[in-house]
């Protein structure tokens, strides 16, 4: 039974309001059973609409309940309605006739609890009809899967678009960019060209101008100011520069990213590297931190406390990428969305009682004899789809069914099935000696903390570490702009390595291609762009 004229009839209030333009701004990241997405600036882009003189509701990461809620604000009588502009930044699911956004606490979705885990298309496109000049909705997502019941699929599918109103669909960040362009005075149909990755669905109405140039109300791209003042922090690559970044953005894209800069210059040159470093300048005096890095750096954890909170983190549905024992981006950003789950302040800094709260709810997952974990691998390994598979050994590494998980996960992706790991001090050390990765060293750590060779493999994941680290730095000074990553990135993709999106960012997909490009051609494994790869690559360009 569909909800739309009970919810409709709860959310339409009795007192009449005069005409204005109205949006409405989601921003679902972090999902308690779903992957999560990037690329969401929700702050930025209400902020945008507001300076455009639209009322705005804006809200992170709500679940389906809330999500309502904010969604209520388009239901209030308007005598002579203005502009509407909806953008819903997170998960999908669609059967034949219906798309729903997905609250994040939706859980074993399917159609008949669809509705009340999710808001429907068809609902929100009767919320927004009858504005002036007309309605447009923005959807945001990528391509990865939430688990759900049969009969559903994931992402956004196609719907019938009402005359009035436009739909554009693609990633967040070129959603975000779709909507600058259109608080610019372009219509929607030249809004959807912004980006390669956009699509106008069907229907709808191109030459619709939410917002025409004679109002004068032309912001800056949301997410432009934010990129330009980031360029130019990275750029500096001061304390002083990060500091004016977050003055200007305390909750910018790269918020975290410039606060663990800013912390490792200030912490002297022990932290910020070598003094002869041109790519990280040592500044003549120490400034105090933070007090959020403060506070964590007392903890004084070292690299495999670190590793660990992690692995940790990954477990939870934060994905922090390699558990290396550095805190980069990152981590700091799944440190935040923890935090913001959690209901803490997201810093993105440890803290002790944080600390041991994440380590109570790891336990959680182990301490119940195996019912937790057969019920995860029921919501997401027993799918036999590739991200179900993922999501459960990210959670559950050496879970019951995490031998199935990565037999099938080989089968799926063609890949050579990993030498399971063998049992007892020694056999364990000489596997990890023969695999020489850092995975392998912190797997017979984690069995062996107090192990016979536990010196040596610490010794073996410093050494590891310190190289990829001096390839950090050597990429770093190469200063690789946009165009220079998104060549690399291209290429990398030719060569049939999966890099991920071509998008000038290098995420942990693009990490993961570069070691296997480099694994391939006898260079250096690093995961980072160094000389020698990027000669080699030119050689590859050149020889036919």
């Amino acid at each position: 039974m569909r909800l739309i004229p009970i919810l409709l009839a709860a959310l339409i209030g009795a007192t009449p309001v005069w005409a204005e333009k109205r949006a409405v701004v989601i921003g679902n990241a972090d999902y308690r059973d779903a992957p999560d997405l990037a690329g969401s600036d929700t702050a930025a882009l209400a902020a945008a609409l507001r300076e455009a003189g639209f009322d705005t509701t804006d809200g992170i990461d709500l679940a389906a309940d809330a999500l309502r809620e904010r969604l209520a604000v388009l239901a209030r009588p308007d005598a002579a309605p203005g502009a509407r502009i909806v953008t819903l930044n997170g998960r999908f699911l669609r059967d034949g006739n219906e798309t729903w956004f997905m609250g994040t606490d939706a859980r074993d979705t399917d159609r008949l609890n669809a509705d009340l885990q999710g808001v429907p298309m068809s609902l929100v496109l009767r919320l927004i009809s009858g504005a002036r000049p007309g309605a447009v909705l923005l959807l945001g997502t990528d391509g990865q899967q939430m688990p759900h019941g049969g009969g559903l699929d994931d992402g956004i599918g196609t719907f019938p678009v009402p005359a009035d109103m436009a739909v554009i669909s693609g990633t967040p960040e070129a959603t975000a960019r779709a909507l600058a362009e259109l608080l610019r005075g372009s219509s929607a149909a030249q809004a959807a060209m912004v980006d390669p990755t956009l699509r106008l669905m069907a229907g709808s109405k191109g030459d619709l101008v939410a917002l025409p140039r004679d109002t004068g109300a032309q912001p800056a791209d949301p997410l432009g100011d934010d990129r330009a003042a980031w360029t130019q922090a990275a750029r500096a690559n001061t304390a002083a520069g990060y500091r004016e970044y977050l003055r200007q953005f305390p909750r910018g894209i790269f918020s975290a990213a410039a606060r663990e800069r800013q912390a490792r210059i200030e912490q002297g040159p022990a932290h910020a590297g070598r003094a002869d470093d041109p790519a990280v300048p040592v500044p003549a005096t120490r400034p105090q931190s933070t007090p959020e890095a403060q506070a964590e750096a007392a903890m004084n954890l070292d690299a495999a406390a670190r590793a660990g909170l992690q692995r940790s983190l990954s477990r939870l549905g934060h994905d922090s990428g390699t558990a290396d024992g550095i805190f980069g981006q990152r981590t700091r950003a799944a440190l935040m969305a923890w935090q913001r789950a959690n209901k803490h302040a997201p810093t993105g800094y440890l803290t002790p009682p944080q600390l041991k709260s994440i380590n109570q709810q790891v336990a959680y997952l182990d301490g119940d004899n195996g019912s937790r974990d057969r019920d995860y691998w029921r919501r997401t390994g027993a799918q036999r789809d590739a991200k179900g598979l993922q999501t459960y050994l990210r959670r559950y590494p050496n879970g019951i069914h995490a031998d199935t998980a990565r037999r099938m996960l080989a089968e799926l992706t063609g890949a050579v099935p990993p030498q399971d790991v063998p049992r007892g001090d020694d056999a364990t050390w000489a596997w990890a000696r023969r695999q020489g990765s850092a995975a392998a060293y912190e797997t017979y750590l984690e069995r062996y903390p107090r192990g016979r060779h536990a010196a040596e493999a610490r010794t073996g994941l410093e050494t590891l570490r310190a190289g990829t680290e001096a390839a950090r730095r050597e990429e770093s000074a190469l200063r690789l702009d946009s165009s220079t990553r998104l060549l690399i990135e291209e290429r990398l993709r030719a060569a049939g390595l999966r890099p991920g999106p071509v998008d000038g960012e290098f995420n942990a997909e693009t990490r993961s291609a570069l070691r296997r490009y480099q694994a391939a051609r006898n260079l250096r494994v690093t995961g980072y762009v160094t000389q020698e790869t990027v000669g080699q690559m030119l050689q590859d360009v050149l020889t036919p």
